[in-house]
């Protein structure tokens, strides 16, 4: 990378850093989005029952809740000298190539068996949903690894622009009739799909892994009461992490059960809006609503890519603290109309830029207020406004509590025991990337620090009592998944309290129906709500 006088990167030098470190969450996406978008219609062509449709998505929360962690941990104490993460990464995303190959050319595999052509598919998904969680795991600990305290939060900006690329490109693909435009790829939709889905991640995985330097390290002895400690850091990490991590564990609890009915029912919610305000049961009615669904979130995503570019600019971290004038003279001279127009454009922005926890609240206050307006919307175009709001909570939800968490992960690691004497501190030393396990509360304005420069002297294996990145965000992530169980367990009884009250009736089912879908998007939001008030007292 190339570097100033001052030996800091440069500017470009950062800002391909950025694009290469990130590139591959962009191609996850796209995998992803291919998943969720497309998944349960072509199961439900395969021939699989609706109601064994959500066992299938079910992968999803489990792999989340069994894969990260584990990955995270074991990662952690990795030795290869390709890296902790990068060995995890190529092959999450081998594993994730082989999975969309199945599922693309499961029924030539299957030979035209019906049940083991369902089963088939529905064992790749599974594959595929683990796999995903790994390489999630991988590239996430990736970038708290590689980057210092000061840029996690551009680091995990830029994190989320490429989340909201991938969204973007995978629903604009729905759109396109692949099989006309790209024919050699494949006979069918899906295979056209899940071809350009392996094509594109193995290129994005393969330019991260490439261009990114980890720092390996040193073996050191290994017996199985380290392999048991890896497992206990799992349980035991809870009650030793720094208390700004706690926090943000417990907002995203509250939040992602706002997330979840979001992600799972926006697009049934307008297609059912669609069917009830123009009186039509048929299946033609039902797929222009669901194509009306679709192009709400398409621009769901597009807002959450615009704000994934912009909200950044306004924003400081805690760690660089608010932009301050350059007391340099402008390079357009002070007297020209171009330098005052500068003076007045960095005046503006300083006034509009917030902190990253008021941001958070900001977001957070947009998304729950959108979830419970659901309740008294009944038009199909002020519904898709109300979710096309949401991509800017989205973009913020995708970026702001990792670059918190990762700030926090960074910073402490640097700090030495004798700037925050008040804490218990463990006694074991901190090595490398490493968490010193602390019992006390660390304030936000003593994380300061830097981190080791890539190309420093390769590090050994941690102590079992220190906590590092991949242990830390897999337990994140369970605060993520943990919701989701909630969430399906609540609108299911929800869904059929409703069918037991309305019996058979099927007077308007349409807008019943997405009166039962609002209902779900209000408790939501009311949930989002208590995730909000956190985040205030986060600014704190």
């Amino acid at each position: 990378m190339s570097t100033n006088d001052t030996g800091a990167p440069t500017r470009w030098a950062e800002l391909l850093q950025y694009i290469a470190l990130t590139i591959a969450i962009a191609g996850l996406q796209l995998v992803w989005s291919v998943e969720t978008g497309f998944g349960s219609p072509y199961l439900l062509s395969l021939g699989l029952k609706k109601s064994l449709v959500s066992l299938v998505w079910l992968a999803g929360p489990l792999s989340g809740l069994i894969m990260q962690p584990l990955v995270g941990i074991f990662s952690d104490k990795s030795t290869s000298r390709f890296g902790r993460r990068r060995p995890y990464i190529v092959g999450a995303a081998a594993c994730s190539v082989l999975s969309l190959t199945v599922i693309g050319w499961t029924r030539e595999i299957a030979g035209g068996h019906e049940t083991l052509t369902i089963w088939l598919a529905v064992i790749a998904f599974y594959f595929l949903d683990f796999a995903i969680n790994c390489l999630q795991a991988g590239l996430r600990a990736l970038i708290v690894d590689v980057l210092p305290a000061s840029r996690q939060d551009a680091g995990t900006a830029w994190a989320s622009r490429m989340i909201g690329i991938g969204n973007v490109t995978g629903y604009l693909m729905g759109f396109l009739d692949l099989v006309h435009i790209l024919p050699f790829l494949g006979s069918t939709h899906m295979q056209v799909l899940t071809t350009l889905a392996s094509l594109v991640l193995s290129l994005t995985v393969a330019i991260t892994c490439y261009c990114t330097h980890e720092t390996p390290l040193l073996r050191a002895p290994s017996n199985s009461e380290d392999n048991l400690q890896a497992f206990k850091a799992l349980f035991t990490s809870l009650r030793s992490l720094p208390a700004v991590i706690k926090r943000i564990f417990r907002i995203q609890l509250l939040a992602w059960i706002g997330w979840f009915p979001f992600l799972f029912y926006s697009t049934t919610y307008i297609a059912d809006l669609y069917m009830a305000a123009h009186d039509a049961g048929s299946d033609e009615a039902m797929e222009r609503g669901t194509r009306a669904g679709s192009l709400a979130m398409f621009a769901h995503a597009v807002v959450s890519l615009c704000s994934s570019l912009v909200l950044p600019l306004i924003t400081y971290s805690t760690v660089t603290g608010p932009p301050r004038q350059s007391q340099e003279p402008s390079a357009a001279g002070s007297a020209s109309s171009i330098g005052c127009a500068m003076d007045v454009l960095f005046a503006v922005r300083r006034r509009l830029t917030v902190s990253l926890p008021t941001m958070w609240t900001i977001s957070l206050g947009v998304f729950s207020l959108a979830m419970m307006l659901t309740l008294v919307v009944s038009s199909v175009s002020i519904a898709s406004a109300l979710l096309a709001a949401c991509g800017l909570s989205w973009a913020v939800a995708m970026w702001i509590p990792y670059s918190m968490i990762g700030e926090t992960i960074r910073s402490v690691s640097s700090l030495p025991l004798e700037q925050h004497p008040d804490l218990q501190m463990n006694t074991a030393p901190v090595r490398g990337d490493y968490v010193q396990v602390a019992t006390g509360d660390i304030p936000l304005e003593v994380m300061d620090g830097t981190s080791p420069e890539p190309g420093s002297e390769p590090t050994t294996a941690p102590e079992a009592t220190e906590l590092s990145a991949g242990t830390i965000l897999g337990v994140h992530n369970v605060f993520i998944v943990l919701p989701q169980f909630i969430t399906a367990f609540a609108s299911s009884l929800i869904f059929a309290a409703f069918e037991h009250i309305q019996g058979t009736s099927s007077e308007s089912e349409g807008g019943q129906h997405a009166q039962q879908i609002a209902l779900v998007m209000c408790l939501g939001g009311l949930s989002a709500t208590g995730a909000g008030y956190l985040t205030w007292k986060l600014r704190s």
